[in-house]
């Protein structure tokens, strides 16, 4: 029963180790290795000045043509859309770029993520590693009720988020194996044509959303111009009211959803490469224009 008892212990004693030396050792690479996602890269970049920063889901990832918008308008632009993100996680991101670079623009792309205010699973494993970053920690520690475990317990917010940061993403890092898109361009092109698949925007409307509150209030503060805009969706797409009922809550909202054939979609919500070409342009144009009136 002794030595049953001596053997226990020195178990638990191995495992408490190796918990430990894989929160040191996972968090290690993470700050240390080169970017692979836009999140370290903005946690990356210093003393940068962007003309125009883009933030949304997937829908500005694989909309804007960051070297195409460069080219006509002669600015330094950056895509950090993020597939799957929401307003909130584009609020981190602005917190954290605008940090210790300058920013001039913001285009927020603004169309059912009205309807969620908290962080999305994504936008938070991507956090996970940096979570002692001090604006990552308060934003953290404001939506989660389990902020202590996440902050206190070793390797416990790597082992929450396994599919996004686990030993995969791990080796990925270590090696520094360059990811598919270039996170300082950040445009991510689909290619293909899907007519038939389609989607559906809410039927109701959020009466409001606090943290498009609170981006505004941050681009007032630090003097960046914020422009918001909605991109196109396919005819497949149904509840298209909800666009105008979205246009009623963001009255600076900038619809930019109308006149494109179903050919220059990937699917019913995400342009393919030669849609997003044509949107490129149109967003520019249209921009230029407001910003002229």
């Amino acid at each position: 029963m002794k030595r049953f008892i001596q053997n226990s212990l020195k178990l638990i004693v191995l495992v408490i180790v190796l918990i430990f030396a894989c929160d040191i050792l996972y968090t290690a690479v993470y700050r240390n290795s080169a970017p692979r996602n836009k999140l370290q890269y903005i946690l990356n970049t210093e003393n940068e000045t962007f003309d125009i920063v883009f933030l949304g889901s997937s829908r500005v990832a694989n909309h804007i043509d960051t070297k195409l918008f460069d080219s006509l308008s002669h600015k330094k632009t950056i895509n950090l859309g993020v597939l799957g993100a929401g307003l909130n996680d584009n609020y981190l991101q602005l917190k954290l770029l605008i940090q210790n670079n300058e920013v001039n623009s913001v285009y927020l792309q603004i169309d059912d993520n009205f309807e969620r205010e908290y962080p999305t699973a994504l936008g938070t494993a991507s956090a996970m590693p940096f979570i002692r970053n001090t604006i990552i920690k308060d934003h953290t520690k404001r939506y989660f009720e389990n902020f202590n475990t996440l902050y206190y317990i070793p390797f416990y917010r790597y082992a929450i988020n396994d599919p996004k940061i686990g030993f995969r993403e791990l080796f990925f890092s270590a090696v520094n194996k360059a990811p598919k898109i270039d996170p300082s361009i950040g445009y991510i092109p689909k290619y293909g044509n899907r007519p038939s698949q389609s989607g559906s925007l809410p039927k109701n409307i959020a009466k409001k959303n606090d943290i498009l509150k609170e981006i505004r209030a941050l681009c007032k503060t630090n003097n960046i111009e914020l422009v918001l805009f909605i991109s196109p969706y396919s005819s497949t797409l149904k509840n298209r009211d909800y666009i105008e009922k979205l246009k009623y809550k963001v009255p600076d909202l900038i619809d930019l959803t109308k006149g494109y054939n179903d050919s220059l979609f990937y699917n019913y919500g995400h342009l393919n490469n030669k849609g997003a070409r044509v949107f490129t342009k149109h967003l520019y144009y249209n921009t230029q224009r407001t910003q002229k009136q």
